[in-house]
């Protein structure tokens, strides 16, 4: 069984809502390999403290760093 048939078996055995969340995440994922693909065609080099405007990734949490350990580890927030 290849990898592509048994993510797909998985998935199919998962609750919808699970499974939109996944469609989500391969969505994400996919952009960020492109994103990430061409910003190293783009420039060789970067200094993430000087230039972190271009590494950054949009997510769409407008919370996220105030609740990153929410997100990291699922402590509750405060």
């Amino acid at each position: 069984m290849t990898i592509q048939q048994r993510l797909i078996k998985e998935i199919e055995g998962l609750p919808l809502d699970f499974q939109e969340r996944i469609l989500k995440l391969v969505h994400f994922l996919r952009q960020e390999i492109f994103i990430t693909t061409q910003r190293e065609s783009q420039c060789k080099k970067i200094n993430a403290l000087v230039e972190v405007d271009k590494i950054a990734v949009e997510t769409g949490i407008s919370d996220l760093a105030r609740h990153h350990d929410y997100y990291l580890y699922g402590i509750s927030k405060k």
